[in-house]
């Protein structure tokens, strides 16, 4: 929920002074600036809306608390715990207008749900890949183990999930190409996605037996990092809320 944030903005002068503490900030230690989402309050104390802010790494006032051990290892400078502490911005650091800070995070997410997943998508079909051709020549009880049903009808369902993922993406991204409102269908298809795709990870990784828990295959990595896509940008139970929540709306 993100009403809920802490950390807070509050006017001095024509400045802002921004007090609180962000977790898992990826990148922190590498980036030469900051984009800070905060609530805003005016000199009355009442609430403007969420506000970005553009910090400079070394403001005085920001400093990494630690940087936090993660499930996933894909992102260079991992994840870190940052405390903001009375940290003062000019006016022109404020990215866009005060108050509008979700409207400017709901217009990038549409698309960034998408490319994550494109992404997946291509690691998930090079785990298929490696699973196929391992299902090809690694021989169990006389013959291939692909072969045998278990594995078999494992390899199909893969394709089944890849096929309606590729198309999930393309109609939404198609949707975004022509301009039109596709907050519900970048929701759908990154819930659909991330969880489908997931299964394919785990199908290859169990294809494989033993050695896909080892690092001989890139699928053990695949397997960990995609673990994280069912929750950063919107838990898949918060899409389904969304969405279940606008489907109602339309009922009224």
């Amino acid at each position: 929920d993100p009403n809920q944030m802490q950390t807070i903005a509050v006017p001095d002068g024509d400045d802002f002074v921004i007090s609180g503490r962000k977790w898992i900030i990826t990148t922190y230690r590498d980036a030469a600036f900051h984009i800070v989402m905060t609530q805003t309050r005016n000199p009355a104390g009442e609430d403007l809306g969420a506000t970005m802010f553009v910090v400079d790494a070394g403001a005085e006032g920001l400093r990494e608390i630690r940087q936090i051990e993660m499930l996933d290892d894909m992102f260079p400078g991992g994840h870190s715990e940052v405390e903001l502490e009375n940290v003062r911005v000019t006016p022109d650091r404020i990215l866009g207008e005060v108050g509008k800070g979700f409207r400017y995070a709901q217009v990038r997410l549409c698309p960034a749900r998408l490319t994550h997943c494109m992404r997946w998508l291509g690691a998930a079909e090079r785990c298929h890949d490696v699973a196929v051709k391992h299902a090809g020549w690694r021989t169990a009880f006389g013959k291939p183990i692909g072969r045998h049903q278990g594995v078999s009808f494992q390899l199909a369902d893969n394709m089944m999930d890849l096929h309606h993922c590729r198309l999930a993406v393309r109609h939404a991204a198609w949707l975004l190409d022509q301009g039109e409102e596709a907050r519900d269908e970048s929701s759908m298809c990154k819930v659909y996605c991330s969880e489908k795709l997931g299964d394919v990870v785990d199908r290859s990784l169990q294809i494989l037996g033993g050695m896909g828990t080892s690092d001989d295959f890139p699928v053990m990595r695949i397997y960990k990092n995609i673990r994280a896509f069912r929750l950063y940008d919107g838990p898949s139970e918060v899409h389904r809320w969304a969405l279940s929540r606008n489907l109602l709306k339309t009922q009224r």
